[in-house]
């Protein structure tokens, strides 16, 4: 699949976000604090993923974790980079929320996993 990222640099750490679409992607081209100046793609290959997308998705990653834990109010957009190492301990390695901005999008976090398999970007055209 190809996701999408605006950013500064080509670098990939824990809980980087992915757009599904070039537009929202481009969203993250000047928003200060997010995002960067250059456009980049990624072919990644997503097996196994957390999708936390419905209704469900507190109990969702509360099963990820083997955990019980209140997150709070905090969106799940929000809180997936906060507890990003945790998830990558669990065996987790893309997560799928549905993003607050752009609003009605949909974002593929990657949270970790094997040195060398981090998704390599591409400066879009």
């Amino acid at each position: 699949m190809i996701l999408w990222r605006a950013a500064n640099d080509d670098h990939i750490g824990d809980s980087c976000s992915f757009a599904e679409t070039r537009e929202a992607a481009e969203a993250y081209l000047d928003n200060p604090g997010f995002g960067g100046d250059t456009l980049f793609t990624a072919d990644v290959e997503v097996g196994d993923y957390l999708d936390l997308t419905g209704d469900d998705a507190v109990e969702q990653l509360q099963a990820a974790l083997g955990s019980d834990h209140d997150f709070g109010a905090i969106g799940i957009d929000e809180l997936v980079p906060r507890i990003a190492d945790r998830l990558c301990e669990a065996g987790v390695q893309w997560v799928r929320v549905c993003e607050s901005f752009p609003a009605e999008t949909t974002t593929w976090i990657y949270v970790g996993g094997v040195a060398g398999e981090e998704p390599e970007l591409v400066e879009a055209e």
